[in-house]
């Protein structure tokens, strides 16, 4: 029974998860505001909201990363380019002089043209393959880096509860995004100047 759960926990994917972790929300919500609301003595709630991946699309970290993987996989792109274009010249070669070149000149040309098509295609499936994995690992790194600047900001702010996904409504009173995103800034300041 837990290995069919997990099955399906898989295939929920990020829509799932969106709704899954807003039926979690309500139902912390519905546990822990009564206990708030039971107790007289108890304090205020101090509650937050973080749009996540807003702050991930603009945290100098992620943009960094981006860049490096970009820099990191420029080369590849351009001798896929550079192939493409080797291709195209073959084609064109191929429908210029069909009538002038014998059978096995156009044999050999036409066996040049589908190996390179079938080179390109494995190393741009190659190319797509490690460029996913490493955008999720930067991703990864990234998204761990934002969970534990936001459970800081919230505990260096006396936060008792800072919510993100499956939010329907936040106000802008509880809404930290810009706070959060302000420390990520500072610590990613923090470390451009001791380097």
């Amino acid at each position: 029974m837990i290995i069919d759960n997990l099955a399906n926990w898989r295939r929920i994917g990020p829509r799932g998860y969106a709704m899954t972790g807003a039926f979690l929300l309500w139902a912390l919500l519905v546990a822990v505001v009564p206990a708030f609301a039971q107790n007289a003595d108890a304090r205020k709630a101090s509650i937050g909201f973080v749009d996540i991946p807003f702050i991930i699309n603009n945290a100098p970290q992620a943009l960094d990363a981006e860049l490096r993987l970009e820099q990191e996989f420029i080369p590849r792109e351009e001798e896929l380019k550079r192939q493409r274009t080797r291709l195209a010249e073959l084609d064109d070669q191929l429908k210029r002089e069909a009538n002038e070149l014998s059978e096995t000149q156009l044999a050999q040309l036409d066996r040049e043209i589908r190996s390179l098509e079938r080179r390109i295609k494995r190393d741009e499936q190659d190319f797509r393959e490690e460029l996913n994995i490493q955008k999720n690992n930067e991703f990864k790194k990234v998204r761990i880096l934002v969970l534990e600047a936001i459970a800081k900001f919230g505990k260096a702010n006396e936060y008792d509860l800072i919510v993100s996904d499956g939010v329907l409504y936040a106000n802008k009173q509880i809404d930290v995004t810009e706070q959060v995103l302000e420390s990520l800034r500072q610590i990613n300041s923090q470390l451009q100047s001791s380097n």
